[in-house]
């Protein structure tokens, strides 16, 4: 039987931070209502959740909304755990890389901004992002491996990797060769789950 009170979700199929919170909300075992939708235009819905006219935007099973993805996945922490570890020493080193991750995704999304959806680009602008991105890129592999994952299970910020670098590769493809053997590891893992499979961006 479905649930009565489940969450929705607005969200953009190509977002990666819709994304993140997408697989944390399947990996809690979650019932959830996805609300796609094209950014780009107006959307009564979304703006009526989120003034800001972003996602994601999560409404909770209450009618409260949430938005901005790494304040949801505290929430959703704070209300079923699961999302970061129980040690807070542990916790406090998954979050920042999950920070880095999740700048890596802001990186790129404001670089795919700039060069493909402004009329006239800003070349400064472009290449600071671009910057942001490789430096960022450099920076990771030198992480320890257990901030990805624990055995053979992604922490959230491996998750979150997987969720920038893939796409980084769908929008950055010419760019491909900057992802560092040691980064590959969180990525293909988290291509062996069939959730991360059916929430990969697509045109």
């Amino acid at each position: 039987m479905a649930n009565p009170n489940p969450y929705h979700l607005f969200l953009s199929p190509r977002s990666p931070f819709a994304r993140r919170v997408r697989l944390a909300l399947q990996r809690l075992g979650l019932p959830v209502v996805e609300h796609p939708l094209n950014v780009l235009d107006s959307n009564p819905d979304l703006e009526a959740a989120n003034p800001l006219g972003l996602v994601p935007a999560l409404i909770l099973p209450n009618g409260r909304t949430l938005s901005d993805s790494s304040a949801i996945l505290e929430t959703l922490h704070d209300l079923h755990g699961g999302i970061w570890p129980e040690r807070a020493e542990d916790r406090i080193e998954v979050r920042q890389a999950s920070t880095l991750a999740t700048g890596l995704m802001q990186a790129a999304v404001s670089y795919f901004q700039e060069t493909r959806m402004h009329e006239v680009p800003s070349p400064a602008w472009a290449q600071d992002h671009l910057n942001t991105v490789l430096r960022t890129l450099h920076y990771l592999p030198g992480l320890r491996t257990d901030l990805w994952r624990r055995a053979t299970e992604l922490t959230q910020a491996g998750w979150d990797l997987a969720c920038a670098l893939e796409y980084l590769e769908f929008r950055m493809p010419e760019y491909r060769e900057s992802i560092l053997p040691p980064l590959r590891g969180p990525l293909e893992l988290a291509r062996m789950s069939k959730a991360f499979q059916e929430t990969a961006p697509r045109i």
